[in-house]
């Protein structure tokens, strides 16, 4: 029997998460089912198992993408030029994406924590990475004087936390992109003042 090479397994592996991740911004994580990831790429169930162990494992290899992919979409933003270009490719990338990102699915994860350990314990590493990444870029900004000394860049990396998942609910109610971008851009703006 031919050995199957690593990079072969790791590209295998990438590309289930990412139909994973596909699949639950169609239908919620929640209703994740193997056999239709394993349909959106054309392979049996049992070849989708050679790669992960089970369901489970298979939402926390896509939650963990997913913190991956959030935090490289806020290094990417932070070098745009402005604070406006900056906060305006946040909104683009995070709160109004396209679809197949998993940010559709990202609301039901939060809410799924609550009464389920594992995402849970998802859920706090990506909001600690994220806070983290924020933070860092606001007192980065900071220091090059374009914010205010006195902002406390830990607290206003977690009021915009809290102020996308706000919106994101928003948008999930039914809130345009024009108001929720109004509403983005105030709230930001106000939370950095």
């Amino acid at each position: 029997m031919p050995k199957v090479v690593p990079e072969y397994k790791d590209e295998a592996r990438r590309r289930i998460i990412e139909a994973a991740i596909a699949e639950a911004d169609e239908n919620g994580f929640s209703n994740l089912k193997m056999e239709n990831v394993a349909s959106r790429l054309g392979i049996s169930r049992a070849t989708l198992y050679l790669y992960v162990k089970n369901r489970e494992e298979l939402i926390s290899s896509a939650l963990v993408f997913i913190r991956s992919w959030l935090a490289d979409i806020l290094r990417d933003t932070f070098s745009r030029d402005t604070f406006e270009d900056t906060f305006s490719a946040i909104f683009d990338k995070i709160i109004y994406p396209g679809d197949g990102t998993g940010m559709n699915a990202v609301l039901e994860v939060y809410a799924g924590a609550v009464r389920d350990d594992m995402l849970h314990e998802a859920v706090k590493e990506n909001y600690s990475v994220i806070s983290s990444t924020l933070s860092g870029y606001l007192e980065e900004q900071k220091s090059l004087g374009r914010f205010s000394e006195d902002l406390d860049a830990d607290l206003s990396a977690r009021i915009i936390i809290s102020i996308i998942l706000g919106i994101k609910m928003g948008v999930a109610a039914g809130l345009s992109r024009e108001e929720a971008y109004r509403i983005w851009d105030a709230a930001v703006r106000r939370a950095l003042a």
